[in-house]
C-alpha cells in the first residue's frame, strides 16, 4: 500500500499567493463597478430629473433646472416651475366679489357683446386690487398674460409694492411701448441687489426706432410678461418684443404689498392670467459629494448652469446650442476618473453618455 503525498509548503504559499493577487484584481475590480455604478445612478436621476422639467414645458408654461455647484463642490439640482395661481375673463370680472377683487375708481366691464365679447373698460383711475393672498408670494419669478386695448396715454398697468411695476409708455409715430421693473434682494453672499429694468425700444442697451414699438393705440393686444431669474421678456402678439437677460437673485416681494391691476392705465382688458414661478416638489436631493461637476477639460466647474424649457425643447432664447453637463467620480490612486455627460438637446430630449474621449 502507497504512501499518500500531501502538499509541500513551498505549494501551499504559491496557491495562497495566486489567491491574493486574484483577490486583489476581484475587490479593485468590484470597487471601479461600484464607482461606475454610483456615477451612472446619478447622472441618471439628473437626466430624469430634466425629463420630468421638459414635460411640464407645454402650452404657455416655461421651466428650468438650476444646477448649483457650490465652493466646496458640492452640488444641488432644482427644478422651477410655471404654476398658475389666477385667471379670469371678463364674465369672470362681472361676477366676483369685493372680498376677491377690491375695485376702484372707474372700473366697469362692458355691456355689449362686440367683436371681442365683454371685456373691461378701465378709465385712467380705475384700480383692481387681488389683495396679498400667500399664493402672491412667489419669489422666484413670475409670468402674466392679459388682452389688452390700451389709448394713447399710456399708464401703470401691474404693480406689486416695489417688487413688480409694469407699465404702458406713450411713444412717438402713435405707438406705445412696454416698461417693466423688478426690485431684487440680495443672494447669500449679501450681493446683487438692484432693479432689473426693462423697455420694449432698448433690447440690451440697443436702441430700437420707435416704430417697432409694439402696441398700437385702440388695438386689442395679446401681451406676456415673464421674468425667471435669468431673463426678463416681453411678448406681443406671439412675438419677442424685449429680452433682458440678467442672471440675478430672489425677488423680494413684501407680504404685505397688494397685487394692483391699473392706477393710470386706460382701456380694455380681458383674459388676465397670472403665473407665480417655484420650486417643484419633485426637486431631487443633489449630486453625492464625492461626484464632481466638471468641463470638458477636467476642471471643476462652480457657479449656477440653468436649463430653460419652453413648448418641451430647450427655449432658444436662452440656449443657441445643445446643454452638456459633465459628471466625474475620482477612483483613487492608479485609475483614471469615471466621467459621464448628460446631454441636452435642442429638441429638449435628455441622454447619459460616455465623453467622447472615453469613446
Amino acid at each position: 500500500m502507497g504512501r499518500r503525498r500531501g502538499f509541500t509548503l513551498v505549494e501551499v504559499l504559491v496557491v495562497m499567493s495566486l489567491l491574493a493577487v486574484l483577490m486583489g484584481l476581484s475587490v479593485g475590480l468590484i470597487t471601479q463597478a461600484q464607482s461606475g455604478n454610483k456615477l451612472l445612478v446619478a447622472t441618471n436621476s439628473l437626466a430624469q430629473q430634466l425629463a420630468s422639467a421638459r414635460a411640464q414645458a407645454f402650452g404657455s408654461s416655461t421651466t428650468y433646472v438650476q444646477v448649483r455647484t457650490a465652493a466646496d463642490g458640492s452640488t444641488r439640482v432644482r427644478s422651477f416651475r410655471d404654476r398658475q395661481v389666477l385667471a379670469w375673463a371678463a364674465e369672470d370680472f362681472a361676477k366676483a366679489s369685493e372680498d376677491v377683487l377690491r375695485r376702484g375708481g372707474g372700473v366697469e366691464v362692458s355691456p355689449d357683446l362686440g367683436l371681442e365679447g365683454h371685456y373691461v373698460i378701465f378709465e385712467p383711475g380705475g384700480t383692481v386690487s387681488l389683495g396679498s393672498p400667500q399664493w402672491l408670494d412667489f419669489r422666484d419669478g413670475f409670468s402674466i398674460q392679459c388682452r389688452l386695448r390700451s389709448d394713447a396715454k399710456g399708464g401703470t398697468l401691474f404693480r406689486k409694492g416695489e417688487a413688480i411695476s409694469v407699465g404702458i409708455t406713450q411713444g412717438g409715430a402713435g405707438r406705445l411701448g412696454i416698461d417693466a421693473k423688478i426690485r431684487l434682494q440680495r443672494d447669500e453672499q449679501g450681493q446683487g441687489e438692484g432693479t432689473c429694468e426693462l423697455r420694449t425700444g432698448n433690447r440690451e442697451g440697443e436702441i430700437v426706432p420707435e416704430w417697432l414699438a409694439p402696441l398700437i393705440p385702440g388695438r386689442w393686444h395679446d401681451v406676456r410678461i415673464a421674468y425667471d431669474r435669468n431673463a426678463f421678456t416681453i411678448y406681443v402678439d406671439g412675438r419677442l418684443r424685449g429680452i433682458r437677460s440678467d442672471r440675478k437673485n430672489l425677488m423680494e416681494p413684501r407680504e404685505a404689498d397688494e397685487f394692483v391691476i391699473g392706477g393710470g392705465y386706460a382701456g380694455g382688458f380681458d383674459s388676465f392670467l397670472l403665473s407665480g414661478i417655484f420650486e417643484s416638489e419633485e426637486t431631487g436631493d443633489g449630486i453625492p459629494s464625492e461626484i464632481r461637476r466638471v468641463g470638458p477639460d477636467g476642471q471643476v466647474v462652480q457657479g449656477d448652469l440653468l436649463i430653460h424649457f419652453r413648448n418641451r425643447s430647450l427655449d432658444p432664447h436662452h440656449h443657441a446650442a445643445p446643454v452638456n453637463i459633465w459628471l466625474e467620480l475620482d477612483r483613487g490612486a492608479g485609475s483614471a476618473p469615471a466621467r459621464r455627460v448628460v446631454q441636452v438637446t435642442l429638441s429638449g430630449e435628455t441622454f447619459v453618455r460616455l465623453p467622447e474621449e472615453l469613446r
